[in-house]
């Protein structure tokens, strides 16, 4: 495994389990706590990643919420959205237009499950 494929693992395993510490991560990535710490460095110029020093609560951690290549719905995805949640609320029935249904199934695309199947 190169240098970028174990950071890119890394921020998997962060963005999966919030935080970890240099020592458990050298031991899964097979590497030295320094190569740690020197990927975290990297990676912290470009991933919302930092340390945090401490006997309890120390270690690495990725802001709440980042996913790798984290993407934003459009503004017609959001319309939608809102609009199918302000119709559900009011239960009334929820008519799309058609690029609104387009925006929506892009986004079930984009972000379901590659098993899932609908």
């Amino acid at each position: 495994m190169g240098t970028a494929e174990r950071r890119r693992m890394i921020m998997r395993a962060l963005c999966r389990r919030g935080h970890d510490t240099t020592a458990n991560l050298a031991a899964e990535f097979g590497v030295s706590e320094r190569t740690i710490r020197r990927d975290i460095e990297t990676l912290s110029l470009s991933e919302p990643v930092y340390t945090q020093q401490g006997r309890y609560g120390g270690g690495v951690y990725v802001m709440p919420g980042h996913r790798i290549d984290q993407q934003y719905m459009s503004s017609l995805q959001t319309q939608a959205i809102e609009k199918v949640i302000r119709m559900a609320a009011e239960k009334k029935q929820c008519v799309l237009q058609e690029a609104e249904v387009r925006a929506l199934e892009n986004l079930l695309q984009t972000f379901s499950h590659p098993h899932t199947h609908v």
